[in-house]
């Protein structure tokens, strides 16, 4: 069996995560538990729900469109995982991206796809690795 890789995020032009310019492909389900962890919605190995309410507008087009029943105002996290089928028709019909997928699975082929874009940025600048050099 041949599973593609599940991505949770795809940056260009990134000057954080080690010198020069570079894309970075962060993959879910890392197994590190480092302390100034930048990503912790990498370290499960599937997809998931994110929930932002500082994004919510109150209009419930979420819990009324949630069949599991697994969204409540009451509930202090707003998503019960135990109810929750992760069918993903709350994040699809959120009008203020509240609500967010977590990870998705790419082909290789995808990924390097989106990455060879950033190419004329790294010939331009001189960043990146060796990878883009010929």
């Amino acid at each position: 069996m041949n599973k593609n890789p599940l991505i949770l995020e795809i940056k260009g032009n990134s000057l954080d995560d080690g010198p020069g310019i570079r894309s970075v492909v962060f993959f879910k389900g890392c197994p590190l538990s480092c302390i100034w962890c930048h990503n912790p919605e990498s370290k499960k190995a599937g997809v998931e729900i994110s929930f932002e309410p500082n994004e919510c507008v109150g209009c419930n087009t979420c819990i009324e469109t949630c069949a599991g029943k697994a969204l409540s105002r009451k509930n202090p996290f707003f998503i019960d995982r135990t109810l929750c089928d992760l069918c993903f028709e709350c994040v699809e019909n959120c009008p203020s991206g509240a609500l967010e997928r977590v990870g998705r699975e790419m082909k290789v082929s995808e990924i390097v796809e989106k990455v060879i874009k950033d190419k004329p940025f790294f010939d331009n600048s001189k960043g990146g690795g060796d990878l883009f050099r010929r």
